[in-house]
């Protein structure tokens, strides 16, 4: 963790350091991508002979449709919502936060 050259006040990771966390906690396990994960589940979630309830589409669309890659854009949703959430955490970690802030955070934590 690198202190910011502009502010001594704000605690941030330089982009290597936090492309590094975020990759080490995608492999432990300790980072889930959280789009990527519900889409699975909501492809299991529909019974055979169900409609499949389709992101940002009006018409329905077989479970068989979805599995067998005939509407693609039902993967590339969730796909770009995870990429959004790792370049939003990577924004965020090098970015920083300050020291108040920061102790704000573990008190909240800590409940208190």
């Amino acid at each position: 963790m690198a202190e910011n050259s502009t502010s001594s006040n704000l605690i941030s990771f330089t982009k290597d350091d936090a492309i590094q966390v975020i990759s080490a906690a995608l492999q432990g396990g300790a980072l889930k991508l959280p789009f990527a994960a519900a889409f699975p589940e909501r492809i299991i979630q529909t019974k055979e002979g169900e409609f499949f309830k389709p992101y940002l589409r009006k018409e329905n669309v077989t479970l068989k449709e979805v599995v067998d890659g005939e509407v693609m854009d039902q993967f590339v949703i969730p796909a770009r919502a995870d990429g959004l959430y790792l370049l939003s955490l990577l924004a965020v970690l090098t970015e920083g936060i300050s020291k108040d802030a920061l102790a704000d955070l573990g008190l909240t934590a800590a409940g208190k």
